[in-house]
């Protein structure tokens, strides 16, 4: 079923081919891998997670909103301060018995919502490895892009 909601969704399918390590989990997108700068100016990789509303059992809905869960450490720049412009809160949420968000971030697009979930996850990847990527430059928010160039 995953695969099959993968597939048939545009949005989701192009995220799953730029090479995005993705799973859809209890009503929720997981984009795991996603490099980002721990408060001790370490890169590390948390999971980025997004509520899906489907609009049928093959097809999801436009994200509701703008807002993310993350997983992970407090997310910074290169120099460890507090990403505080997208971290709404720090709160532990258990969101299903098997996904655990540490952080709720918003970044409210100017249209005031992101068009599809590939927008929205890109979007809040690319904030956190822009960091990532100060430190070391060779971090990718696709690490299953990098294995399809290895096995070339």
């Amino acid at each position: 079923m995953q695969q099959q909601l993968i597939n048939l969704n545009p949005d989701l399918n192009h995220l799953q081919i730029d090479g995005y390590d993705l799973v859809v989990n209890g009503g929720y997108l997981l984009v795991r891998h996603i490099p980002y700068v721990t408060p001790s100016k370490q890169v590390d990789y948390g999971t980025l997670i997004c509520i899906m509303t489907l609009a049928s059992p093959t097809r999801v809905s436009p994200p509701k909103d703008h807002t993310i869960y993350f997983c992970g450490e407090t997310p910074c720049n290169s120099n460890g301060v507090a990403l505080d412009s997208i971290i709404n809160n720090n709160q532990r949420q258990q969101l299903t018995t098997e996904i655990l968000a540490t952080h709720y971030f918003s970044s409210k697009p100017l249209s005031g919502n992101y068009p599809n979930y590939f927008e929205k996850v890109r979007t809040y990847a690319e904030i956190l490895s822009i960091h990532a990527k100060v430190i070391d430059r060779n971090v990718t928010t696709k690490p299953n892009m990098q294995k399809q160039k290895n096995e070339n």
